[in-house]
């Protein structure tokens, strides 16, 4: 189901993407650190069979797009295209014995959403923001005793992944072409059984991040060429 999904939004986004870029007041480029790991795991066994106690790798991201006026006061939306690395240590548990396995997975992204100003003051915005993404996998590899198998290739993990995402930003206008920006972003995919090499899995995709991010005010720039 969330494979259609997925396709009309893909669809839908780019149609938005290619009418409206135009018409868009703010440019930015935000990049950060972001950590992942496999919430609410449940094997083909009905069984959770994770070991979470593993430390959570931080891994760089860079994220860039446009972001549009639903009004003057108080509602941004935005779109971007983003590149994220993941490493989730993590172990799988045989008996009462743990499996140390590791994920390295980068992927791109495609990332819609809303920005809702708080604290809306001239110098500063407190926002908070929900965003939905597709993500594709472009390169992913696991380690398990030592052996290193390529997911991408032999197709034992799923390439693509509905999240949704939600957090607070704080702002502050620099002058009146630049602002920056700082954002905690918390992410999960759509849980949904027989997304990998294993029928009955499940699990969803859980991410933090904490980021910096730049604004330039693209009309105000284009208006002081003429």
């Amino acid at each position: 189901m969330w494979k259609n999904i997925s396709n009309i939004i893909i669809i839908t986004v780019v149609f938005i993407f290619m009418n409206d870029t135009t018409k868009a007041q703010q440019v930015y480029i935000e990049t950060g650190f972001e950590n992942a790991y496999f919430k609410d795991y449940v094997n083909n066994l009905g069984n959770n069979t994770l070991d979470l106690s593993y430390s959570k790798a931080q891994e760089f991201f860079i994220e860039s797009g446009f972001r549009f006026k639903l009004d003057e006061e108080r509602f941004t939306w935005e779109i971007g295209l983003g590149y994220n690395k993941y490493k989730i240590n993590t172990g799988f548990y045989s008996g009462n014995i743990s499996i140390p396995t590791t994920y390295n997975l980068s992927y791109v992204t495609l990332k819609p959403g809303i920005n809702f100003a708080a604290v809306n003051e001239r110098r500063l915005k407190v926002q908070i923001h929900a965003h939905i993404s597709y993500d594709r996998l472009i390169a992913g590899t696991r380690t398990y005793k030592d052996n290193t198998v390529n997911l991408y290739k032999e197709n034992t993990f799923d390439k693509s992944l509905i999240r949704i995402h939600r957090g607070i930003s704080v702002e502050y206008v620099i002058h009146d072409n630049l602002s920056t920006y700082i954002k905690y972003n918390v992410a999960d995919s759509f849980k949904e059984k027989s997304q990998d090499s294993n029928i009955e899995e499940s699990y969803s995709f859980h991410t933090k991040a904490f980021s910096f991010g730049l604004l330039f005010y693209i009309l105000r720039l284009n208006n002081r060429r003429f």
